[in-house]
């Protein structure tokens, strides 16, 4: 665990979700661990620049260099739609905030990460939560997820746009088939407004197991009821954000 001062009032600059990844990190480190990290996308730096100051090794990326005066050389830019310049197995942990839906090709991303992490090393990773009752409501409605409102501006492709909104299930079929296995999966936070959606649940669940009823794999079918459950988890029914932690399987 961090125990290291100033904790506290630098723990205060991170947002929500860097909270909630910042502590899973620290779950990952014993009173003997010594972590190598690497942050991408590291957005501002704030995350990255909290870790450096509890003692940890941080390599930081992004496609913008907003975090070049925070980090100092732990920066580097780099566009994770690529093979990342790192060799094998450099990292115990990768954190990766709020980056794989804005991405072309998550899937290289996530075998890129998959490359770089040691044996049993985790990738911590967060991204809107597009199954809440919230976002799905807005979608039945308007045709639109939670996070993504209104159409996106099409005068030129950006790097901010979320081009790879990815729903509980997606993002689990592609981390066990990139080589991990889920570990936990959570909100970063829950807002007050979206237990008011509790009033879909039973019609959403009743025709969600109808959906899961079609399969006929015997051994998918056992999955399928560890997704279900999953789903109409609180975490994923009200979260704003999800957080996974998958371990890399060796």
């Amino acid at each position: 665990m961090f125990n290291l001062p100033g904790r506290n009032r630098r723990l205060k600059a991170l947002s929500t979700i860097e909270t909630a990844v910042f502590k899973r990190v620290s779950a990952l480190r014993g009173p003997n661990t010594r972590l190598n990290i690497l942050d991408a996308p590291c957005g501002e730096g704030a995350l990255a620049f909290v870790l450096q100051e509890n003692g940890i090794t941080v390599r930081a990326l992004d496609i913008e260099g907003t975090a070049a005066a925070l980090l100092g050389d732990a920066f580097q830019i780099a566009d994770l739609n690529q093979k990342l310049a790192i060799p094998d197995k450099s990292f115990d942990v990768v954190v990766s905030i709020e980056g794989i839906e804005h991405l072309e090709n998550p899937h290289l991303f996530l075998r890129e990460v998959n490359r770089v992490l040691k044996d049993d090393g985790r990738l911590i990773l967060t991204t809107p939560n597009i199954v809440s009752l919230r976002s799905r409501v807005r979608f039945l409605g308007s045709g639109f997820f939670h996070r993504d409102s209104m159409p996106l501006n099409e005068t030129a492709r950006h790097g901010l746009h979320h081009i790879g909104l990815r729903s509980f299930p997606q993002l689990r079929y592609d981390l066990h088939t990139l080589g991990f296995h889920l570990e936990e999966v959570d909100a970063t936070h829950i807002k007050p407004v979206s237990y008011l959606y509790g009033i879909f649940i039973p019609w959403m669940f009743l025709y969600t197991l109808i959906a899961f009823r079609r399969e006929r794999d015997r051994i998918q079918k056992k999955r399928n009821w560890k997704i279900l459950r999953t789903l109409y988890s609180s975490a994923l029914l009200f979260g704003e954000n999800l957080v996974l932690v998958a371990r890399k399987v060796t």
